[in-house]
């Protein structure tokens, strides 16, 4: 009888071998997925987070020098990376969107002051409008940073928080029986757009005017009302808690107590968005320095 077929050993050899390489390179591909990707890419998005930091800090300076030297003949450009790297073929860049909210009636920051001055004028300014990066990073903590009036705010996803990065420019300073109060406020004007991507945009940035007023308020109280609200699709960012805890910080700071019947409380009624400063039970005078700047801010190449 002849044999049907011929067993050749070193074909099935072949055949092992290769299964036991394709599962040793299965095997190392899943080890670098699962440990090596997530590490890299978080390191990836925490020093991008670090970076947006730093250049919404330089977007700070920026706007604070072309209001020292009121030089509105100028446009200054401001980089921002809006997201991190990606790992190449592995793991894909963190988008992030870069969004100016401009000052107008329906803006999502509005800090005004309102009083009435010696001769009883009715005195109110505020400033409005923001810029804002979303980073939604995939492996380190998604946050938001946002620039408002100077000051910039990070706000925390999972925790729901959100802290200071970089204070305002509002004082409170007790001299004597005077307290002094000193204020900038700055109004962004431009166009409500947004970037999304991962590279980097430029921020152009113009002062439009500035001026600076100083009101002797005498006895009368002094209101300080916050808005800080955004909507990201279907999420509700409200900072202004966070804006009136920092005011409050400052106030206290300074010395000055909040009840009642002494120097400051919060109003009730009106969202517990309001501060008043009643000075009529500790000070004999309230002096009020107000600096209006004027900005267009508006998303580049």
């Amino acid at each position: 009888m002849k044999k049907l077929y011929n067993r050749k050993e070193d074909g099935v050899a072949s055949t092992v071998g290769t299964i036991f390489a394709l599962m040793i390179f299965t095997a190392l591909l899943t080890i670098f997925m699962s440990q090596v990707v997530p590490v890299n890419m978080k390191e990836n998005e925490a020093q991008h987070d670090l970076e947006v930091i730093s250049q919404f800090s330089n977007m700070r300076s920026v706007i604070d020098l072309l209001t020292l030297t009121k030089n509105s003949n100028y446009t200054a450009y401001v980089p921002i990376k809006l997201g991190a790297p990606g790992i190449p073929l592995f793991a894909s860049p963190t988008y992030g969107q870069l969004r100016v909210f401009p000052a107008g009636h329906n803006a999502s920051y509005i800090l005004s002051v309102h009083f009435l001055d010696e001769y009883g004028n009715r005195i109110m300014a505020n400033a409005s409008g923001s810029v804002q990066i979303f980073l939604p990073n995939r492996y380190y903590i998604p946050e938001l940073i946002s620039y408002e009036n100077g000051a910039l705010l990070r706000y925390n996803f999972p925790a729901k928080n959100s802290s200071f990065l970089v204070d305002p420019n509002i004082r409170f300073q007790k001299t004597g029986n005077d307290l002094y109060i000193y204020v900038t406020l700055q109004k962004i004007y431009g166009t409500s757009n947004s970037a999304t991507g991962s590279d980097t945009r430029n921020l152009a940035i113009s002062l439009v005017g500035e001026s600076k007023n100083t009101y002797e308020v005498g006895n009368r109280s002094v209101n300080i009302t916050v808005l800080s609200n955004y909507t990201y699709g279907q999420l509700n960012l409200n900072f202004t808690r966070a804006w009136v805890n920092y005011l409050e910080s400052v106030l206290t700071a300074s010395g000055l107590t909040n009840t009642t019947t002494t120097t400051y409380y919060l109003v009730t009624g009106t969202a517990n968005n309001t501060l008043e400063i009643n000075p009529s039970k500790t000070f004999e005078h309230v002096y009020i320095t107000i600096e209006m700047v004027y900005l267009q801010v508006n998303i580049g190449a």
